[in-house]
């Protein structure tokens, strides 16, 4: 039959390939027809579908009395597809199936009317416009392509043309159907919006005269392939909300000067931060309770998402791990938004239903990702006590069944622990902590010379080009740690495991076993890495204790805690290693702060083992869920508390474990702590200097940290974090979009001293500032006080002599360095056992840190004067116990028992005669007949005195002249001299220090300093009859 010689229309047939159906949609008796049908089904079958639409259908009246004219007018319509474009081509059989039939351009005739099948044709589906637009802010839409190519697609914005009016944003829409050639629509045929010069491209960032309006984005799809050429379909456009103001002064304000632009290979920028699910932002617990001090609007994930990237994206890094991130934010928002910024990334999400995680991004012009792997931490442990263990349905069970048997044997360190408490496996199996290995290789090659990342040409100085040589690839390690106040043993047990599960993987990689994803392969350039460390065979680990400038072991990064011993050396010959090897970088929110002691997580970090006597090992003893406690319930002291250092909401313990359905029940039977080790001995970036990156009502504290290799990497620099002046209130707020602050730090190469000889023309002074500073002196926080002794090498270099006072710059790598700990009784016997060896610690008062030393010992008041840079004729105070202590000291048998209950312990300083046979020594204030004491309101500081046994010489921790600290913090300089730092978290008063009243003569007092407490001592003086005098 002939035909049809009407104008040709379109039909779009799409036809999704991993998809078993096509769909068909044509204009077809005047409404749009959408026919789906099966790919392997024959042709005539979709042409008989097509016959019965084309014929209207008659209503029953009319049905009955022209039944005899419609069915020869159907049976006559003919429906046929033809080979090509014209009906001279040949008629294609009802038996090809539809798959093969229905192809691009090939003539579809209905009747009288002809149809040019366009197949898959380039659609944008939708637009996506995620967050609240803001002046300065990026926006990047989102489309839903179909059949389309990114980077063929073409983007125009448009500016509504009444600001502050009644336009109404609108949702996702699509333009008319586009045609091949198609241009996008004219800004005319948008009422009320006006195209914005320029701006074609799909990121924005909206401009000062968009403020009020609303902006249009118009994506028009593109594609192109060999048989079809290039190709323009159907646009759709999105409005957004209209552009408000941003804060004046963003959260990183300050710190993006520092980074103007990308490092210069080969550094490396890092950033890690804790950006704050969106879910528990959006709590209505979270709203009311833990976050009650910031307005509601600053928690809508529409405002802090671009806050968030705009923070991300002014750093210029190059590695970037983020924690708390929400599968659809990273979906939908932050995802495009890298990598329109050339970043890549992927996200894994905890083992539990709530959909939050981690999130790595990498600079694609610096690094091409190798392989990639997550850490379930439950499985580690579920593998370890059922290693039988089978999928019965698995057809490789047994391959499952080795690769269980060797996770238990990686994880058996753990089985005595385990085994004898059914309340700790119910623990681990509970918790839904994931970790992401990311394996990356550089993409510049040591010999080349434009830096891929800037543009900018490498330094062409010798250290740089040293640096550059000793360049290989890094193991980033992302995780988030589980929280619990009284759950320290679960993250000291998943950093061990982690760590365990890393050397595996690494050298699983380098063996060709490991994989980027489930449908990807280790990388050519991995294969290199495998074939230069043929050297290293399959079953030895990937220690960390390699030699400096062995650059063909992958470095590792991994955001936590401590840093680590540079002392080790190789585990062969210095050098011979390659640069293929990978080096270890661990970032994330470790959930264990430095507030009350060093956390287990810390020394194993730092050390590289963690003795099973450690103090946390006892401090987490008997912990357990309740009998009704289900995943869901695991979590929502990691939830809701998330960002509360554990011994710091120690007050909040009964209802946080409440919640949880926690207990403290002790098994007698259960073994409390086992020793650990892990292969790698790491190094924190800001050697524990950071004030805080946690800032929340109730504690603030340092959570999130940058690990990494100190034989294989160094710090150049860091991008400082906000001071609290700067932060000014509680976070999250207007400027700072979540509850962590992001930790950014500079890295490169370290150099050895062979590569350095190996350059042409050696630089004596890049030499020396490549070379490891000396290591840390790390302590146990659990040890005896005669453990905690210093050994006879360290005695003589610390107790009997002391260096002098270093420059800032020194400070930050001192021969020893002294990290705070809690102050806390069960760490009282370490300040005695310092105090005892002639050394000084510094401790929290009532008022203000002080230093203090054994007051009969002349070693220790030298070191005193010595840090403080005293005068010698200044006077030190003594600090006692207990009121009955005064009389051993001092005569104050002419003051009433009464007064000296009323003003002690207090914050006031009172002088009074000194015994001649009070246990002082005589370099105390010589040539004084009185002394000053003091009885603080201070439970650590008095029961150290009790357990000392006699009285400590006391003054403020500071450089004699300098502002008067009120946290350690504020003395972080004078660390490094100190035996011990007892942290008591900030003392909440003025600087103004204790009042100090003479008291020695008979009858009368003296103000000498008014302090803190002027009026309240001077009301009790006089009513116990005592006269002022001048």
């Amino acid at each position: 039959m002939a035909a049809g010689s009407q104008t040709p229309q379109q039909a779009v047939v799409r036809s999704p390939q991993l998809e078993d159906k096509l769909t068909i949609s044509l204009p077809l008796a005047g409404r749009i027809r959408n026919l789906d049908r099966p790919k392997s089904e024959a042709l005539e079958k979709a042409l008989g579908r097509l016959h019965s639409n084309a014929v209207p259908k008659a209503d029953k009246k009319s049905k009955k009395r022209a039944n005899q004219a419609v069915v020869p007018a159907q049976q006559d319509l003919f429906v046929g597809l033809y080979k090509g474009p014209t009906p001279d081509s040949e008629l294609l059989t009802g038996n090809v199936s539809n798959e093969e039939a229905w192809q691009h351009g090939r003539l579809l005739v209905v009747g009288t009317q002809q149809y040019i099948i366009d197949l898959n044709p380039p659609i944008a589906d939708k637009v996506e416009l995620p967050g609240l637009p803001m002046v300065g802010y990026p926006i990047c839409p989102v489309p839903t392509l179909l059949f389309a190519e990114e980077g063929l697609s073409q983007w125009q914005w448009y500016r509504s043309t009444s600001p502050g009016g009644s336009l109404a944003p609108s949702t996702s829409q699509s333009a008319d159907h586009g045609q091949e050639g198609q241009q996008p629509q004219p800004a005319a045929e948008f009422e009320g919006f006006a195209a914005i010069d320029g701006a074609t491209g799909r990121l924005y960032v909206p401009a000062k005269a968009d403020e009020g309006c609303v902006l249009r984005v118009q994506c028009t799809p593109g594609s192109s392939s060999p048989a079809q050429g290039k190709r323009v379909g159907q646009s759709c456009f999105a409005d957004t909300a209209r552009v408000q103001q941003g804060p004046a002064l963003t959260a990183a304000a300050q710190r993006h000067p520092l980074a103007p632009s990308p490092l210069a290979h080969p550094g490396i920028r890092v950033v890690t931060y804790n950006i704050l699910a969106d879910q528990y932002a959006s709590r209505e617990h979270s709203q009311k309770v833990l976050f009650g001090y910031c307005p509601k609007r600053y928690l809508d994930p529409d405002y802090r998402r671009p806050l968030i990237l705009l923070e991300l994206l002014g750093f210029h890094a190059d590695i970037i791990c983020l924690q708390e991130m929400d599968e659809k934010a990273f979906a939908k928002y932050f995802l495009p938004q890298m990598q329109q910024a050339g970043f890549e990334g992927h996200y894994t999400n905890k083992a539990s239903s709530t959909r939050e995680g981690e999130a790595t991004f990498y600079r694609t012009s610096r690094f091409r990702l190798a392989a990639r792997q997550v850490i379930t931490l439950r499985d580690c442990f579920k593998d370890l006590l059922h290693p039988a263990a089978q999928d019965s349905t698995a057809a490789d069970a047994t391959a499952q069944h080795t690769q269980r048997s060797k996770r238990a044997k990686r994880h058996a360190q753990f089985e005595p622990m385990l085994r004898s408490s059914p309340h700790l496996q119910r623990v681990l199996q509970g918790v839904a902590t994931v970790a992401q290995m990311t394996l990356l290789e550089p993409v510049t090659q040591p010999d080349a010379t434009p830096s891929p990342s800037s543009g900018q040409q490498i330094p062409t100085s010798d250290s740089s080009t040293a640096a550059a040589a000793a360049e290989g690839s890094i193991c980033i390690v992302n995780s988030h740690f589980f929280f619990h106040p009284r759950a320290s043993h679960v993250r000291n047990i998943h950093t061990a495991a982690v760590m365990s599960e890393v050397q595996a993987f690494i050298n699983e990689t380098l063996n060709g076993a490991a994989s980027c994803s489930d449908s990807q392969q280790p990388t050519a350039a991995t294969a290199a890495i495998t074939a230069a460390t043929t050297s290293h065979r399959a079953d030895e680990p990937a220690s960390a204790a390699s030699a400096p400038g062995s650059n063909q072991q992958p470095a590792m990064l991994f955001c936590g805690d401590l840093n680590s011993d540079l002392n080790d050396g190789p585990p062969g010959t210095p050098g011979n290693m390659s640069n293929h090897w990978p080096a270890l970088l661990f970032c994330g929110d470790l959930n264990c702060g430095m507030n009350h002691g060093t956390p287990g997580v810390v020394q194993l970090l730092n050390a590289g083992h963690l003795p099973h006597d450690f103090w946390d090992w006892d401090f987490s003893a008997g912990f357990s869920w309740g009998p009704d406690a289900d995943e869901e319930e695991a979590q929502p002291a990691e939830a809701a508390a998330d960002g509360i250092e554990p011994m710091a909401a120690s007050q909040q313990l009964a209802e946080t474990e409440a919640a949880a359905g926690s207990s403290s029940n002790q098994d007698s039977s259960a073994v409390n702590g086992i020793p650990l080790s892990i292969p790698y001995k790491l190094r924190s970036a800001d050697d524990l200097r950071s004030p805080f990156t946690n800032y929340v009502r109730g504690y603030s504290g340092l959570l999130d940290y940058i690990w990494y290799e100190p034989q294989r990497m160094k710090v150049e620099r860091a991008i400082p974090l906000p001071s609290l002046e700067e932060v000014k209130a509680f976070i999250p707020s207007e400027r700072f979009p979540s509850d962590h602050l992001s930790v950014v730090y500079d890295l490169t190469w370290r150099v050895s001293e062979q590569q350095h000889k190996s350059q042409s023309h050696p630089d004596p002074v890049a030499s020396a500032s490549h070379v490891a500073p000396p290591a840390p002196a790390f302590t146990n926080t659990r040890h005896s006080p005669s453990e905690a002794t210093p050994s006879s090498s360290q005695s003589a270099a610390t107790a009997d002599t002391l260096a002098p006072l270093p420059s800032a710059s020194e400070a930050l790598t001192p021969a020893q360095t002294t990290y705070p700990i809690a102050a806390l009784p069960h760490n009282s016997h370490r300040a005695v056992s310092a105090l005892s060896a002639g050394r000084v610690i510094a401790v929290p008062t009532d008022t203000l840190y002080g230093l203090a030393a054994d007051a009969n010992s002349s070693a220790g008041i030298q070191h005193i004067y010595s840090i403080k840079h005293r005068q010698a004729y200044a006077p030190l105070a003594i600090c006692i116990a207990d009121v009955s202590d005064l009389h051993r000291y001092c005569h104050a048998e002419h003051l009433p028992e009464q007064l000296l209950q009323q003003l002690l312990p207090g914050s006031v300083t009172l002088i009074l005669q000194r015994r001649q046979e009070a246990p002082l020594c005589a370099e105390l204030n010589p040539g004084l007949d009185t002394i000053g004491v003091r009885i603080p309101d201070s439970d650590f500081i008095r029961g150290v005195c009790r357990d000392h046994g006699g009285a400590i010489a006391l003054t403020s921790a500071n450089i004699s002249g300098a502002a008067s600290p009120l946290c350690v913090n504020d003395f972080a300089h004078l660390w490094p001299l100190c035996a011990a730092v007892f942290n008591g978290m900030r003392i909440q008063a003025d600087r103004a220090g204790s009042t100090i009243v003479d008291l020695s003569v008979v009858g009368a007092f003296k103000i000498v300093r008014p302090g803190v407490s002027l009026a309240v001592v001077q009301r009790l003086l006089q009513s116990n009859g005592l006269r002022q005098i001048e």
